[in-house]
């Protein structure tokens, strides 16, 4: 902090009179125009800290002994925080004694020298005041939202460890009923007449939705199944089919699709799971492309560079809210009014088992996802236990 205006004796000795004199005048006018809540839960105590404050700048005064104003400052930061006052308004009632002690002083015979020298005195006081009432009220801030961030973090991750047990049982449970059912509607559509075979095409694409339903929930869970072996495979191949499979869909929507592949995009992974990615994040594209009327367009670059490859998947549907835009990867997070909001979240997870990233940014023109993998050692070379895509 910056030095201290030195009084003589004198002058120090008038000045200290002075607050003696107008201690009630200074007090008054202060909390006459101080922002002060009617249901404050400290108000009494506002009365009382302004009185400390007067007496603390008498002894500022004699002995500028910061450790005093530092005591008072954290009293008072700590009840302003308590009391949910915003820091705003916190220092602007500081600032308005530093003004009442001004206003008060310029009505009082005393020479302009002598009141320079006082009010020079006087500021270097509130500068630290202001200073030292910051800081805490900072501290304590700060210290409350740590605690809240910690809970809700904790909170969440209690709740998704609890999510992760009961998918996983949901799934298991349901996994192997589901297989016999539609072995046997298998065996009884053979037997179909024309008119029911549009019954078993449908029983069929709705038993279809609900494994991948029941895929989402087992790699939310963490729990894979265990013919998840990770392979060699061409990502380029993988990505061009995807959007083969996809065109149908593309033409139906009237959405163009621009792609940009290098050839010989070779990974080491699971190919039905990042099959999985590009479908969630395709088919996120094609359902936010629905809400604009003209010009729809995906674009899709993929390449390598040095040890990474880049996928990009690009749409220029609407802008995901900012307020989602942090969280879009957990769990229930989603733009959709109906949606489940673990698409996203699935990818992400098999994105992380594939040591890969995945990033969003999103603007008015466009929204894109980055994905970058590490380009795989050679064929033949040894991985270790880590390169096993497959839980235990």
């Amino acid at each position: 902090m910056k030095k201290r205006h030195e009084l003589t004796r004198d002058d120090a000795n008038q000045l200290i009179e002075l607050f003696h004199t107008y201690h009630e005048t200074i007090l008054t006018e202060w909390l006459n125009s101080a922002s002060i809540s009617d249901d404050d839960p400290y108000r009494d105590e506002i009365t009382i800290n302004g009185g400390h404050t007067i007496r603390l700048i008498v002894a500022y005064i004699n002995d500028p002994n910061t450790q005093l104003i530092e005591q008072l400052t954290k009293k008072i930061a700590r009840e302003r925080v308590e009391a949910e006052v915003g820091i705003g308004e916190f220092i602007s009632n500081i600032n308005l004694g530093r003004s009442i002690i001004y206003r008060v002083f310029s009505r009082i015979d005393i020479s302009e020298a002598s009141q320079m020298k006082y009010l020079l005195v006087v500021n270097d006081f509130f500068d630290l005041y202001m200073y030292h009432s910051i800081t805490e009220y900072t501290r304590v801030k700060d210290s409350i939202i740590n605690n809240k961030t910690r809970f809700i973090q904790e909170m969440h991750s209690d709740r998704l460890s609890i999510l992760g047990q009961v998918a996983a049982s949901f799934a298991h449970e349901f996994r192997n009923p589901l297989t016999s059912i539609k072995g046997f509607i298998q065996m009884i559509e053979k037997e179909a007449t024309p008119e029911t075979a549009t019954y078993f095409t449908i029983i069929q694409q709705e038993l279809e939705s609900l494994e991948k339903k029941i895929t989402q929930f087992l790699y939310l869970s963490k729990m894979k199944g265990l013919d998840d072996q990770s392979e060699y495979f061409s990502l380029d191949q993988v990505v061009k089919g995807m959007l083969e499979f996809l065109y149908p869909r593309f033409l139906d929507e009237n959405i163009n699709v621009n792609h940009e592949i290098e050839s010989g995009l070779e990974m080491y992974g699971v190919e039905e799971q990042i099959k999985q990615v590009l479908l969630n994040i395709l088919n996120n594209a094609v359902e936010e492309l629905t809400e604009i009327e003209v010009d729809r367009m995906v674009k899709v670059r993929a390449h390598q560079e040095g040890d990474l490859i880049h996928l990009n998947i690009s749409n220029n549907g609407p802008m995901i809210p900012e307020h989602l835009l942090e969280d879009i990867f957990e769990p229930f997070i989603s733009t959709k009014q109906l949606g489940t909001g673990l698409g996203l979240s699935v990818c992400k997870q098999i994105v992380e088992k594939h040591k890969g990233t995945i990033q969003v940014l999103s603007t008015d023109n466009e929204t894109s996802f980055s994905i970058t993998f590490p380009k795989p050692s050679k064929k033949g070379e040894h991985h270790d236990n880590n390169d096993s895509l497959q839980c235990k």
